[in-house]
Formats: structure tokens, sequence, C-alpha cells
């Protein structure tokens, strides 16, 4: 058996499948739609939970969150500042290190512990909340940019002078690749933005890329934010300062779609930098390159921004591109496909796959022929809020023990406006998605099937009503009543 293929992750956060894959989108990224032609773009990929940490945990476990007791976010103004994952749960990257002779490196957002990836012996590590000083992870370089035009909290704001985060991110992983591919062992490099989530702030060219949207420009599917008729009581009322969207105007909506677009360009022209790279060092024929964002964002879908406890598909739905050297192709090549399996794809198609048991080598998105896809939810900021989910492509069914059930046809209503879940005329439907979803459930030991008495969705893990806010150290916009 040759030397295993070597493996670049380049992992975004808060990224929409619309902004690359939709027909006749605004938004300009031609480097992804050059290396979606030179790999395989899956279309119908969807994260597993629409929050960052609990996403990451499934990503680089292959584990469902509440299998890694990590269904919340941790870290700097987080409910648990403290929290990580735990460091009995080996990670992928441990794991091709230790059994498959990886080098591993890690630069940018992890999310998952604050110097975590320190803790399990991953010392290449750079601009990293996973790193620690001592080791230099926490060094950035050039100016710092200010903002220098008009800023939105939370939104948007721009820059003509500096560099920014992630820029920083790309350039230091780009550095660490040279190395890598210095030595003879293969090498697993991830390199990991806060982009393009918020705040949208961007250097003025991207900006200005997008200043010509029509002046009475709104975004899609848009309406009175927390009005919606037969809607889960848990999307009745915002849980973090930048979900309070009623302060927004059109015109402050406008922008904040004209600099996530940009924020988006700008980061495609990052990651083109690390593919020419990979190009110039003549690693194309054996890397194994992927791209894909932990989660989606609203961007005014449902009068909403950032993301919530709710499976639309502005944030499950997400963009996702593995660069296969080999050229072999999917069995299944639009089927349905989850952000939890990605690394056993990624090690399978390097020839690690020894590292892996049986499941994990059949999950590999080359040989599944899924035509449906699962997802969860259980806690955001210390609050209870309990969903499953199954998306059949025509039809989303989304269950809650503790509040008001959804059912969505998409080919009628791509918007998921209309709640049809007691609609006698979608009966069957739903009885059959809830009986998948339900059989699922107990394929994974999913403990919310025996779940008792839940308190009211939205209330706080630690007795609070629904109605209280726990300070996050950010001021909350004022809303006139």
């Amino acid at each position: 058996m040759g030397k295993p293929l070597n493996i670049v992750f380049l992992m975004a956060d808060q990224w929409r499948w619309d902004t690359i894959f939709q027909a006749g989108h605004v938004c300009r990224t031609p480097n992804l739609l050059r290396f979606a032609e030179e790999g395989h773009a899956f279309l119908n990929a969807y994260t597993c939970y629409p929050l960052c940490t609990p996403a990451r945990g499934s990503i680089f476990t292959g584990r469902w969150p509440y299998q890694n007791n990590l269904t919340d976010n941790v870290g700097r103004g987080s409910f648990y500042p403290h929290g990580k994952l735990r460091l009995d749960l080996k990670t992928y990257l441990e794991r091709l290190r230790d059994d498959a002779g990886y080098e591993v490196s890690y630069c940018g957002k992890w999310h998952l512990g604050q110097g975590t990836l320190h803790e399990r012996g991953i010392h290449n590590v750079r601009c990293s909340d996973g790193g620690d000083r001592e080791h230099g992870s926490a060094a950035r370089r050039g100016p710092n940019p200010t903002l220098d035009g008009e800023i939105l909290q939370f939104y948007y704001g721009s820059y003509s002078e500096g560099i920014g985060l992630d820029q920083c991110r790309v350039e230091m992983g780009i550095e660490q690749i040279e190395g890598l591919a210095k030595g003879d062992k293969p090498f697993c490099a991830i390199i990991s933005t806060n982009g393009p989530h918020f705040p949208h702030n961007i250097p003025r060219r991207f900006a200005e890329m997008y200043a010509d949207l029509a002046d009475d420009f709104m975004p899609e599917n848009y309406c009175t934010p927390f009005t919606e008729p037969n809607k889960p009581d848990m999307q009745s009322r915002p849980y973090w300062p930048c979900q309070e969207t009623r302060v927004l105007t059109q015109e402050q909506w406008r922008k904040t779609c004209q600099h996530y677009w940009g924020f988006c360009s700008h980061l495609d022209k990052q990651f083109g930098r690390v593919l020419d790279r990979l190009d110039e060092l003549g690693l194309t024929h054996n890397t194994v390159v992927a791209f894909c964002p932990d989660h989606g964002e609203m961007l005014g879908g449902h009068g909403k921004f950032d993301k919530g406890p709710d499976f639309y598909q502005e944030t499950m739905h997400i963009p996702m591109i593995i660069r296969d050297p080999q050229k072999r192709k999917p069995t299944k090549p639009d089927g349905f496909v989850n952000l939890r399996d990605l690394f056993p794809t990624l090690i399978s198609l390097a020839g690690a796959e020894g590292i892996l048991n049986d499941d994990e080598c059949g999950r590999s998105h080359w040989v599944t022929e899924h035509e449906h896809t699962f997802y969860c939810y259980d806690s955001y900021q210390g609050r209870e809020f309990k969903l499953r989910g199954i998306h059949t492509g025509r039809y989303k069914y989304n269950w809650s023990p503790h509040d008001l059930c959804e059912l969505y046809d998409l080919a009628s209503d791509p918007g998921e406006r209309t709640n049809l879940i007691d609609d006698p005329a979608h009966t069957t439907s739903r009885e059959e998605l809830h009986a998948k979803l339900m059989a699922w459930m107990e394929s994974e030991g999913d403990y919310l099937l025996c779940a008792g008495h839940l308190p009211p969705p939205g209330t706080y893990i630690d007795g609070r009503s629904v109605e209280e806010r726990h300070d996050h150290g950010a001021q909350w916009p004022e809303v006139s009543s």
C-alpha cells in the first residue's frame, strides 16, 4: 500500500449555500466555483446542527452533538465560557496523527474549548483559540484594520487599510502547508476562518462590489420579524443581541446583505490563494481538499439574522466541495450528505481508512446513497430547545416534544412560510416522516425518545424563565413597543 494522500480542509463559519450554487445569485465566488468544477459539489449537503460548537464537534468526532455532550456554544461570550469538547473523545485529528502517522496543523477558529488543541498534543497551531501562547498560536501579523466608514454594530463595517484576521489566518495556514510539504509524512492541514460570520467587517473594496444593489432591495423571504402565524413558540423572540432585527431599517438590511456577500467574496479570494499555492507546490495530485462551513446564515429570511432554534434552509443547507485527486465519482452524486460524515469521507479518500471502524467507512459520501438527511437541536446559550428533523427533498418535518411541530412542502413553499403540520391533506406524509425520524433516533440512542417532562422552550437550564436575558457582555438594541 502506498503513502496515504494529504488532507487539506478549508472551513468557514456561517456560509450560505446560495452564494455559490444558486444560479444567477449576485454573490461572486469565482475561486470556489472553479474548485467545484475540479472536484465534486454536493448540492444536497446539510449541517447536523445549525450552531457553531455542536456542528464543529460533530465534524471532528463523527458523533451527533448529544453523543458528544456538546450541544451549545462554548468560549468567550457564551453561556459556557469554560466549556469544551471532552478530552477523552479523540478527534479525527488525533486519530490521523496517532494511528495513521500524519502530521497535523491547525490555523484559525476552533471553538471547541480554549487551548484544547494544545491539550490534545497538537502544537502546530496558529492564530487559534484552540492553541496557546507558549507555542505562538495566539500571534497575528500586520496592522490591525480600523473601520473607517459607516458601522452598524453586530452587522457590518469596512476598512481601507490593515489586514483582517482571516487574511492573516490564510497566510499562516499556507506557511504551515509549505512546512508540512517538506516532510516525508502525509499531513492534514486545517485552515478555519471566522467569516463570513458576523460582524461583516471587510475590506472596503469588497463591500463596494455590491454597492449597486437596488435602493429598495430587501432580502428574499423577508417578513416582519417574529410575526409569522402557526410557528413554534421558540421562534417568537430573539435570544441574542444581533437577533433583535425589529430595529433594522430597509437600508440597513440592504447594507447587511451587501457586506455579507462582500465577506464571501473576500474569503473566496483568500481560499483561492490556498488552492493556487497547492498547485505551485505540486501537491494537487496527492492531496484531498475540502471546503465547507459549519452552518449557514438567515440574512433576512423570515426577518431573522444569524441563526437560532429552527431548521430553515438558510442555516441548514450548506455548500460542500471535495476534490479527489484520483477523480473517483460518488455512487450517488446528488444524494443527501451530512456534515457529521465529512472526515470519514476525507480519510477514506486519502487511503487511511484503516483508522476507521466499519460504520465510519460506510458513511463516506462516496458510497452512501441517502435520499434524506437528519439533524438535531438541543440548546442555545443556556436555554433548552428540543428539536429533531428530517428532510427528504420535497418535505421537511421538524419534531419537538415541547413545542409545535412543523411540516413544509418545499416544492410548493420553498420559503417555508406555511406550516402544514395540521393539514389533513398531508397526514400520510407527516406520519411517514415521523416514523422515519423516530426510527433514526432509536438507532442512534437518542435520549430525547425517553425524555419525560420538559420545561417550556427557551427556559434556562438553571430554571430561569424564557423571558429573562443572560448578560453576554453586549448591549441589546432598544425596541419600542
